[in-house]
């Protein structure tokens, strides 16, 4: 078997010449698989009973062959007889690895036993909180699996230029740096778009010399209008996986961009965007898949893209349409002509279904190694050590209590008027919302019996005690605090409750441990996920990850935050890229307008 992988296809004459030889026959195949009713995704059929041969990396002879003639004494012969279809390796274009709580190594465990063999991911989680050091830890610790691992060079860290105190920062000339490692694939999400389509030269420079190597630039559009779309789109920004109603991905599509239609933990776009197939019958060549984040509970129970595709055919898309969305189409986004078909000379990342349309895995190939059989795991994974100082990185600068987290109003009784933030469940987006308050002895006081709750976005990495507040609605929390390391993208503690008194304990919590996420109720916690690393990754078995964020959901079940992945909406509400509204450590962010804004609109009362 083989003893290393590769990211690209090798052209130097020894490689060329083998792969001449091996499919003449001449040089025997490492593995053989009959039987086969391959997902043709070239032609957008079935070819029944084939046979496969695989020639150290490569795909070398598909079709109605003499097995004998390609077959030695250490030949693997499989037979597909009891599988229903064979079909490439599924590809990820786009994903946050962090977002699954996981190592990278252990996340490949779970994207590989789901059929996925190929994943470009962007950093830009860890980068924001350890800068080019967290991205080369990424890299280097890619090498310890098979999963078949390309990274973006994060383009906007931090993601605005200003109304943030940027945790790290990755500058232009480490961006340049980055492009220039084999593993790197393109340039990261361009989610600072005002400076994209004012011009600026630090951001367009960072894009020119992406397009200079070949590279795809990768995009980030949320509900962008026609007149700021275009401009973005026309600088040579491929596609982006952002579209979160149909008419924006249409117009995003008629500008020449391709979409990524997303299906991750909390924000979930397929079932809209799917009517561009269903209703429409649109063209779906520059149509892919995404998973964007995706939580560990739902890689173990659900999947990866295999996941995503079981829904794409339950909403009534052709499932050899959705398989060609999720390989030739996404390898073409990615601009890796050797990958997405299994065809001669393309390298062999195969999997095998026991079943179509729930997309059940029963054996998967990669780089032409069996790395997973009757949907058991058989790689072996060393260990990456991270730095010592991974586990260091959140610095408060003081004890924050109760009171910190009390919202100041400029008259001691009567009402104020506020702008709060509409958490949109199921969605990335915010919505600004004006709601009245009463005014208690000079503080913002909530109405027990609604969802409201105070949210705060404090400093971790400067030790400044800085801290913004503000009110949220719409996660449906009844009672107790939820705070955490994760906290898009700068990566702050985020914290939301209904009392301060609670807020102040969950911060301590959270502090104490070193980053996580963590539940609390009166003067107790209930539930608790240590993520040292950074504060947004465990050092712990994808096992133990998972058995630790189930027990915090049913805490959060219990708080009155009953939809999924709680955690991933509330560490959204941070980010100041998508509209309309967030919440900094410097207060209340208008994410078009790119500016602060006082959430205090009006006061009466004496």
């Amino acid at each position: 078997m083989l003893t290393s992988k590769l990211l690209r296809r090798e052209n130097n004459l020894k490689e060329l010449r083998g792969i001449v030889l091996a499919a003449r026959g001449e040089l025997k195949s490492d593995i053989i698989i009959r039987n086969a009713n391959l997902v043709d995704v070239i032609l957008g059929d079935i070819r029944e009973k084939i046979n496969i041969a695989v020639w150290r990396n490569y795909v070398v002879r598909v079709g109605y062959f003499d097995t004998d003639k390609y077959s030695g004494p250490n030949t693997l012969i499989i037979d597909a007889s009891s599988s229903e279809v064979v079909t490439p390796g599924f590809i990820d274009p786009h994903v946050h690895i962090e977002s699954s709580l996981l190592r990278v190594t252990e996340f490949g465990k779970l994207a590989l036993m789901n059929g996925t063999t190929t994943v470009a991911a962007d950093p830009h989680e860890i980068a924001n909180v350890l800068g080019i050091e967290g991205v080369k830890a990424f890299i280097e610790e890619s090498k310890y699996t098979p999963l078949r691992l390309f990274f973006y060079a994060p383009s906007c860290v931090p993601p605005v230029k200003s109304g943030l105190t940027k945790g790290s920062e990755i500058t232009l000339n480490e961006v340049r740096e980055l492009l220039n490692y084999k593993e790197v694939i393109g340039l990261g999400e361009v989610m600072d778009f005002l400076s994209t389509i004012s011009g600026d030269e630090e951001i367009l420079e960072k894009i020119s010399f992406t397009l200079s190597l070949g590279k795809v630039v990768d995009g980030h559009a949320p509900q962008l209008p026609e007149d700021m779309l275009v401009p973005y789109a026309a600088v040579g920004i491929r596609g982006d996986h952002e579209s979160v109603f149909m008419d924006e991905a249409l117009s995003k599509l008629r500008s020449g961009m391709r979409i990524l239609i997303r299906e991750g933990s909390a924000w979930r776009d397929l079932e809209e965007l799917s009517k561009m197939l269903t209703y429409m019958k649109i063209n779906t060549r520059y149509l892919s898949f995404s998973s964007d984040d995706l939580e560990v509970v739902d890689l173990v129970e659900s999947g990866h893209m295999n996941r995503i595709l079981k829904k794409a055919v339950s909403l009534g898309i052709d499932p050899i349409t959705a398989v060609q969305m999720a390989t030739i189409n996404a390898a073409e986004y990615l601009g890796i002509s050797e990958l997405g078909s299994i065809t001669p000379g393309r390298l062999a990342d195969i999997v095998i279904l026991k079943n179509f349309r729930s997309f059940q895995v029963q054996a998967v190939i990669v780089n032409g190694e069996l790395v997973v059989s009757n949907g058991q795991y058989l790689g072996t994974t060393r260990n990456y050590e991270y730095p010592k100082h991974f586990y260091e990185t959140v610095k408060t600068g003081k004890v924050f209590v109760p009171e910190d987290f009390r919202i100041k109003i400029p008259k001691k009784h009567g009402h104020v008027k506020y702008l709060t933030i509409r958490a949109v469940l199921g969605k990335a987006i915010t919505k600004a919302e004006v709601d009245e308050f009463p005014v208690i002895d000079g503080y913002l006081t909530l109405p027990p019996q609604t969802d409201h709750s105070y949210v705060a976005v404090i400093d971790r990495h400067h030790s400044t005690g800085r801290l913004g507040l503000g009110v949220v609605k719409g996660l449906g929390i009844l009672r107790g605090a939820i705070a955490q390391t994760i906290a898009h993208d700068v990566h702050n503690i985020i914290v939301i409750g209904k009392s301060p008194e609670e807020m102040s304990l969950a911060v301590k919590e959270v502090t104490r441990v070193g980053g996580g996420i963590v539940s609390v109720l009166n003067d107790r916690v209930l539930g608790l996920v240590e993520l040292p690393i950074a504060g947004l990754i465990s050092d712990k078995s994808f096992e133990e990850v998972y058995a630790s964020v189930k027990n915090f959901t049913k805490a959060c079940e219990y708080l009155g935050l009953n939809f999924h992945a709680a955690f991933m909406t509330i560490s959204l509400l941070p980010l100041p890229v998508i509209p309309e509204l967030r919440i900094t450590e410097h207060g209340v962010f208008d994410v078009m307008r790119g500016t602060l804004v006082s959430p205090i609109l009006d006061v009466v009362g004496g």
